[in-house]
């Protein structure tokens, strides 16, 4: 028996005209086509977004950021991260690189306060305003915002709370809750001068005596100096003020000395003048004014800031960037920057966003190193991509139930199929068929139900994905819109068509709707075809 005469037989098995169990095997092959269908709209659908997500990511985030990670090593800080700076540009891979400053402050607009996250933008920058007047959908294309305190908000900020281009909200810089808190806490607390009013005195009258001129210095006993000491520590855990810890610190410090070492009576040395600013000292915190001391530490508040709403730029909850940006030196006041010599931040741009991790690890391996340390977009927004990997995965896993079934249909068919078939397939071996033909007859119908089933999958796939708006229309005009168009922030559902994965799909299916035929069809050739002509 001939390959052709086999792929006949298979095909005058799959007449849909002749049994139902042929109708059974067309529902199977539509089936798969649906499943095929489906899962390639999903997965282009979703490899759009991702490509979305990721370019309106890098629409406004560096590709590189450099952060500061130890303390400053120089008087100048702002010449260290301008020099900084400069070594970054002169990389060749390197497009632009820039200060950041970023931090969370108290947006009060008309009565409603809410927490924003702020981010100063340097408006002087030309390539980064360029960049970032491509997300501005309403209001100032190309905001001036280094002209006076106007920022930029988001589109879910406006739409949450209704702002506009032109209104005026109110910025308190988050950094106010930390200062006055400790204010707050004090406020009843009793001030040390007269918690402690005769030891104050005590000890004044005590250094006095204590401390005397001995070879052009003044000397005191290391034992009584370590007593001292000890116990103005222990003031210290007291409930006072912020303003008495730090002047019993000066104290402390004024104390400090290890020059009894070296002195066989065990003596500590102080300069002519020590005892003096000592007495000062102890005097300051008896006459102390607590509240004056309250109200200088809130004159160091970050006053609030009036900012005029001057553009408002698109994001959504898939690619979610800062709630507002102002220029550099608003930020810089309200996150408590003071200047621009405490920038700790540096961002960097590249010319290909997808090899920053390349370009970290060679080309700014010796600039971003030591007291700087780099991290990319990917790593930034880990959480954000995983959870996009995370839901396409687990849509891919759900939808291939749908090839699965279907699968399992042409199995429980093809088994059907062999029963039916038996005195067919003893006439078969008995004429002189081999195991080998006989299983191929059968194993080709599944074969031809999958090239088929993935073929017309893979078509009607391309028609659904060429026609997404259409069909969103036509859903959404049923009182159903499962993708809104306002949520996603897209005038329409992006796709991509990925070849490798549309490859695997087909294949996939190609290969399942096979093996589902093979079992049957092992079986049937393994007929005794003396007991199937034994029942004609």
């Amino acid at each position: 028996m001939s390959k052709n005469f086999s792929l006949l037989l298979a095909l005058r098995y799959l007449n849909p005209i002749r049994t139902h169990v042929s109708v059974i095997t067309l529902i199977s092959l539509a089936g798969v086509s649906i499943g095929v269908m489906v899962l390639i709209v999903v997965l282009s659908v979703m490899d759009g977004f991702e490509d979305m997500v990721k370019s309106r990511v890098l629409g406004r985030s560096p590709h590189i950021v450099s952060d500061r990670v130890i303390n400053w090593e120089t008087d100048n800080p702002e010449q260290e991260w301008r020099d900084h700076v400069a070594e970054i540009k002169k990389t060749d891979k390197v497009v632009n690189a820039y200060p950041l400053v970023e931090d969370f402050v108290l947006l009060d607009y008309g009565g409603n306060i809410m927490n924003a996250r702020m981010q100063g933008i340097d408006s002087l920058n030309e390539e980064t305003m360029l960049k970032f007047a491509k997300s501005v959908k309403e209001g100032n294309g190309d905001p001036n915002m280094g002209a006076g305190y106007e920022a930029t908000i988001s589109s879910i900020l406006a739409k949450t709370y209704g702002i506009q281009v032109g209104d005026k909200i109110e910025l308190i810089s988050n950094r106010n809750l930390k200062l006055l808190k400790p204010l707050i806490d004090q406020k009843d607390f009793t001030p040390l001068s007269e918690q402690k009013k005769e030891q104050l005195r005590g000890i004044q009258l005590s250094m006095q005596l204590k401390m005397k001129p001995f070879q052009g210095k003044l000397a005191m006993l290391n034992p009584e100096v370590q007593t001292l000491k000890t116990r103005l520590v222990e003031w210290q855990g007291l409930e006072i003020r912020t303003a008495e810890k730090k002047l019993l610190q000066e104290v402390i410090n004024l104390l400090g000395s290890d020059d009894y070492e070296d002195d066989p009576n065990g003596n500590n040395f102080y300069p002519t003048d020590r005892l003096e600013e000592i007495i000062a000292k102890i005097e300051e915190i008896k006459t102390l004014n607590v509240y004056k001391s309250d109200s200088d530490s809130i004159s160091e508040v970050a006053l609030p800031k009036d900012v005029v709403i001057a553009a408002i730029y698109t994001t959504d909850p898939y690619a979610p960037g800062p709630d507002l940006y102002v220029p550099i030196s608003v930020a810089q006041e309200l996150a408590g920057a003071g200047d621009s010599s405490q920038v700790s931040r540096i961002a960097i741009t590249l010319e290909d966003a997808y090899k920053a991790q390349k370009v970290l690890d060679g080309d700014l391996k010796d600039i971003v190193s030591g007291s700087w340390q780099g991290s990319t977009w990917m790593e930034q927004h880990k959480e954000q991509f995983s959870l996009i990997s995370s839901q396409k995965s687990m849509m891919t896993i759900a939808l291939s139930f749908i090839i699965l079934i279907a699968v399992f249909s042409i199995g429980a068919v093809m088994f059907t199929i062999t029963y039916q078939k038996k005195k067919e397939i003893g006439v078969m071996i008995a004429l002189g068929a081999t195991p080998g033909q006989i299983t191929l007859v059968f194993t080709l119908q599944g074969l031809i139900v999958g090239i088929f089933g993935a073929l017309i999958g893979w078509g009607l796939s391309l028609l659904v994905l060429f026609n997404l708006d259409t069909i969103q229309d036509t859903i959404a005009a049923w009182g159903f819109n499962p993708f809104s168009k306002s949520f996603f922030g897209v005038d329409s559902l992006p796709y991509i068509i990925n070849t490798w994965e549309v490859t695997c799909v087909c294949f996939g299916a190609f290969v399942l709707c096979t093996l589902a035929a093979l079992g049957p069809a092992w079986l049937a050739s393994r007929t005794d075809a003396a007991k199937s002509l034994r029942n004609m």
